[in-house]
């Protein structure tokens, strides 16, 4: 196995508690997220970590003209109010783990992310290029979205 890291990060006008429950609940994501389709919760406890929900997502990425579909699970942990953990295994072998903070800063609220993507050396390059594309286009259109939100 292999990993690389990613880190995003935008300004958004909007309480960090606000962030953070819209970034939480995926299925608010569509439209925005370049592949997603759908998203539905499974599950849903609490543990040493915080309240937590297990979503089942399906993506349609597009390397190319060719679109193929996905479905696999993710789990998004609340660890505080301005703060989540999100782990997705999009593949066998393949771990997207993030961590995402909202912290009141200069202009407005600081959103970061930090992605460790780890799979199969073979893979690695394709799933962190997608999950940049995907998140990065995610987080451009973040500030429009809780204006309206």
């Amino acid at each position: 196995m292999a990993t690389r890291i990613l880190e995003l990060s935008t300004v958004v006008e909007a309480a960090p508690e606000a962030v953070i429950d819209f970034l939480i609940t995926l299925d608010r994501h569509r439209g925005m997220h370049p592949y997603l389709q759908s998203a539905t919760v499974v599950a849903s406890g609490a543990g040493d970590g915080g309240p937590w929900w297990d979503w089942r997502v399906v993506e349609r990425p597009a390397p190319g003209p060719i679109r193929y579909t996905i479905r696999f699970p993710a789990r998004m942990t609340r660890v505080s109010p301005s703060s989540m953990r999100g782990s997705v295994r999009a593949a066998p072998g393949c771990l997207l783990d993030t961590v995402t903070t909202a912290e009141v800063g200069d202009g407005g609220v600081i959103v970061r992310e930090r992605t460790t993507v780890t799979a199969p050396r073979i893979v690695l390059g394709y799933m962190a290029k997608h999950a940049e594309i995907a998140h990065a286009r995610t987080f451009s259109l973040l500030a429009g979205q809780l204006a309206v939100g």
